[in-house]
């Protein structure tokens, strides 16, 4: 049975979440029991932080994504380093013990790693000098190299928003167009950015102060969370900005930032309609819109077309109703 990205997302947040609780019961323990008990509540704590997480790790997302299985040591190399820093001096030395076993399985998959991150950059190379699109090509990229599976796809496009993220301030490639448009402004996105970043910076620095009451390591692990969630919303806007809709040469390359792409023959459009923020497109329609209820434009197609989504599977259409500034002049570039 194939397992859903959605359901996939879901797993991986409960395996972090079981995570934190451990983590979280693990210092409250420690921290609170009598100082008799405290050994016997670190072995506890060292058995659920090298054993039972990763192995509930296998199950919720290993096994359902098809990985394969030498990737556990990945987790129980993160389980370790976490559990060193939290467990008593004296039990430290059970942590660099089991080090010294899974060394070798480790620095064979640190070669592997590093040799197929050689193929995926040729392969990206490749796919840029045809046409630069950094959000498509790195995926696609990846696939071609390490295959096709719901696992590479979502890595990929989590590699890809922390790319735009991280790096917002960089221009991407240029691709030669002869026309281009933006989707944002005429919603004022950039302004509604603005607002969810402030709120989100406000509730970071206060929740992390509140964490620190009671935990430091529970409130580093929470701000590292948090911050990592604050560079998807990043990158997600950078991607927006610096990704707009591009009339080639016999082509058009919709898209809404990193959310979803669709590169499409000017051929095949049969109509392009304005529509009003009151417009409910049918079933069958899909909405590309910045925010869904602020569409202004239709392409009907003479064919259907495939979509390209970010942490979905891909989906066929006819139509798709979405936002873009100038629309008229859009539609009159399409017409001429």
């Amino acid at each position: 049975m194939t397992i859903s990205p959605a359901a996939v997302h879901k797993n991986i947040w409960f395996a972090l979440l079981s995570a934190l609780c451990i983590l979280a019961i693990g210092l409250f323990l420690m921290h609170k029991v009598a100082p008799l008990h405290q050994d016997a509540v670190a072995s506890g704590f060292l058995f659920d932080m090298v054993i039972t997480f990763p192995v509930a790790w296998y199950f919720l997302v290993i096994r359902p994504l098809k990985l394969r299985k030498w990737s556990i040591l990945l987790v129980i190399t993160c389980c370790c380093t976490v559990a060193y820093l939290i467990l008593p001096a004296h039990q430290r030395h059970y942590i660099l013990q089991l080090r010294e076993l899974i060394a070798l399985p480790e620095v064979t998959l640190l070669i592997y790693t590093l040799s197929k991150i050689r193929h995926i950059r040729r392969e990206y190379c490749q796919l840029q000098a045809t046409l630069p699109d950094v959000a498509y090509n790195l995926p696609q990229s990846m696939a071609t190299v390490m295959g096709n599976t719901t696992a590479i796809k979502i890595i990929a496009s989590e590699l890809t928003i922390l790319c735009f993220g991280l790096f917002f301030w960089k221009k991407q490639p240029a691709i030669t167009a002869s026309h281009r448009f933006s989707i944002h402004r005429e919603i004022a996105y950039a302004s509604l950015f603005g607002v969810i970043i402030s709120v989100c910076a406000i509730e970071l620095v206060a929740f992390h102060l509140f964490l620190l009451h009671y935990s430091h390591i529970t409130a580093f692990i929470v701000t590292i969370l948090s911050i990592y969630g604050t560079l998807f919303l990043i990158g997600d806007f950078a991607a927006i900005i610096q990704s707009p809709v591009l009339i080639l040469q016999d082509q058009i390359l919709l898209r809404t930032g990193l959310r979803w792409r669709a590169l499409v023959d000017t051929s095949n459009i049969a109509s392009t309609q304005k529509v009003t923020d009151s417009f409910e497109p049918a079933p069958s329609c899909f909405n590309g819109g910045l925010m869904k209820n602020r569409v202004n434009i239709l392409f009907t197609f003479t064919q259907p077309i495939q979509i390209e989504r970010l942490y979905r599977k891909p989906i066929t259409t006819t139509q798709i109703v979405m936002t873009i500034d100038e629309a008229e002049e859009l539609m009159a570039v399409i017409r001429a």
